[in-house]
Order: C-alpha cells, then structure tokens, then sequence
C-alpha cells in the first residue's frame, strides 16, 4: 500500500477568528431577553445556567434563522 498521499486538498482555510459577520448589540441584548423570559416561563426556578444556556441556544438559533425553536427542550 502507497502511503505517500499526493492528492491536493481542495477545502479553502477557514476563516481567522474575528472574520465572521457578528451581531449587533441590539441583537445580543433582544436575545438575552428573549433567554431570560424563555427561562423564566419553562423552569420553575431558572438559574444563571439556564439562562446562559437557553441564551446560547437563541444566538446559534439565530444564526441557523430558526428562531426559538428547540431552545428550551428538556431531555
């Protein structure tokens, strides 16, 4: 078996951090209150770490354009 692999990869480099389009303060602090009302209406007493996770939950939603969908399932 050839073990010397000649083949080019054709994947272009990712992009360095810092180089994606991000969101705006306005959009952070909508979806951080949009978290902790979520939070709030589906724990009985929701910690920072529910918050923080149903937070990070929105941002990835909003990133997908899916919305609140799936951001507060319990397993």
């Amino acid at each position: 078996m050839d073990k010397n692999n000649t083949r080019k990869v054709r994947i272009p480099p990712p992009l360095p951090p810092g180089h994606t389009a991000g969101m705006d303060e306005y959009i952070c602090d909508s979806l951080f209150e949009q978290a902790v009302g979520l939070a709030y209406r589906s724990f009985a007493d929701p910690t920072d770490d529910h918050i923080e996770a149903v937070y990070h939950r929105l941002v990835l939603n909003h990133q997908w354009g899916a919305g609140e969908d799936g951001a507060v399932t319990m397993h």
